[in-house]
């Protein structure tokens, strides 16, 4: 499947990384689109759904620290934060209708390597690691496909609406939405 690379090297969170080394970028994103590949469909499925809670959250801290006018409370958004954090603790996503979502071992693992480079790029401030973990976090949005996504979202925003607000789910949408928009309609 190609990819308008174009439209990916637009989006402002990875401009940069394109701007600086385009096919070195492109090709660590091609890299981990190859490892995600390797992930059992239904894995990928609940991939989905973890990273559209993630990004959800991620949206719904950074209004606040923005104290954007639709924030959540100081309470709310701790509550989001460490809900959030307790599915990534313990590699398993706890619905509020009763169901829990876990993952096979191969799947922890990933989602632990991917969690620390995440650490090391946001927590400990290494620059290098903050482009790899957006290449990975780029090659997973375009792995996972528009179909899983929008399935996803839907989930999150049944499930999970009361927690992160409508004005939540739906910047947790928009923020997606440009890699998505960077996916061929039809794959063939």
């Amino acid at each position: 499947m190609t990819f308008d690379w174009q439209k990916l090297s637009q989006i402002r969170e990875i401009q940069e990384y394109f701007e600086g080394d385009f096919q070195n970028f492109q090709s660590r994103i091609e890299y981990h689109m190859r490892e995600l590949e390797k992930v059992a469909p239904d894995e990928l499925d609940k991939l989905a759904i973890i990273r559209v809670i993630e990004v959800t959250n991620g949206c719904t801290q950074y209004g606040f620290r923005r104290n954007d006018e639709n924030c959540l409370t100081v309470e709310q958004t701790r509550e989001a934060m460490q809900k959030v954090i307790g599915f990534m603790n313990n590699m398993r996503i706890d619905l509020p209708s009763g169901k829990s979502i876990s993952f096979n071992e191969s799947t922890n693992q990933l989602m632990r390597e991917v969690r620390k480079i995440y650490q090391d790029a946001f927590k400990r401030n290494m620059a290098d690691q903050e482009r790899e973990y957006y290449a990975y976090s780029t090659a997973n949005f375009l792995t996972l496909g528009r179909q899983r996504f929008e399935e996803a979202m839907e989930l999150v925003k049944l499930e999970f609406e009361d927690l992160f607000s409508t004005y939540y789910i739906e910047r947790g949408r928009k923020y997606i939405a440009p890699y998505i928009e960077a996916i061929p309609d039809n794959p063939n």
